[in-house]
């Protein structure tokens, strides 16, 4: 298999400092754009773009590039803006972060794989049962209530209608664009609703718990809603991303 790196025999020098590059990009946006929405009295939920230059490390230089980027990108994080207590967990996902859609871009790479574009569809069909079965969103005298709490119905309906593009998005895209596109949408969707399934709403959740004493029923629902949004938005900024960032970092 054509190594995925974005130069022809990338060397080691190059690829460290384009490491460290994107290990910069990411503090920097961590620093300047990280937002943390406390839930029952702590900060469960923690909205930032930061994955994004971690992504692209795994997809550009490979998993294990994006592995270190990961790591090495979260500790550094914690020593100049700490957002609580350390714990490794949460290190370890930062790592796969970079090392799961490095990982997976390297096997779905020019493939025309079938039925990817069904996953989005699964995983929102899960998303609203496991709501569903929490209870998160009821409904009652016509007005709409989120966790207990009224909630403009412009929001839920915005939230439904993003659930549904979620959904639809990738089977509209795999009959409509070149399956032969080295970073094609539904690939790049799909990368990373698998890693912010695996790293946010999996790992992520289950360290919080652990960290403070919270059942997980308590903080998926709110994970689970957060990565709606987050999930299209990464994807439409990576897909833009990878149009022009390749041939930018060759020259460095």
């Amino acid at each position: 298999m054509k190594s995925n790196a974005f130069i022809s025999s990338p060397t080691r020098t190059r690829i460290v400092v384009n490491c460290g590059l994107l290990i910069a990009i990411s503090i920097v946006l961590k620093i300047l754009f990280e937002v943390y929405i406390p839930l029952g009295g702590f900060p469960s939920l923690r909205l930032n773009i930061t994955a994004l230059p971690i992504m692209l490390s795994g997809i550009l230089l490979g998993p294990f590039a994006g592995f270190a980027v990961g790591i090495i990108s979260d500790l550094m994080c914690f020593i100049i803006k700490p957002g609580g207590p350390f714990f490794i967990g949460f290190t370890v996902a930062s790592g796969l972060t970079g090392f799961i859609p490095g990982l997976l871009f390297m096997l779905l790479r020019k493939k025309k794989t079938k039925y990817l574009e069904w996953f989005n569809l699964i995983f929102v069909a899960l998303s609203g049962i496991i709501l569903a079965v929490f209870g998160v969103f009821s409904f009652e005298n016509g007005s709409v209530y989120y966790a207990g709490e009224p909630l403009n119905m412009v929001f839920f309906v915005v939230f439904i209608a993003l659930m549904i593009a979620f959904a639809v998005f990738p089977i509209i895209v795999v009959k409509k664009s070149n399956l032969d596109s080295e970073y094609r949408s539904d690939h790049i969707l799909f990368i990373v609703s698998v890693s912010q399934m695996v790293t946010s709403i999996l790992l992520n959740t289950w360290f919080l718990s652990i960290l403070y004493g919270q059942a997980v029923a308590v903080l998926l629902p709110a994970r689970l809603i957060t990565n709606i949004f987050l999930i299209p938005l990464y994807t439409i900024i990576l897909v833009g991303l990878l149009k022009t960032l390749p041939g930018f970092l060759k020259q460095h």
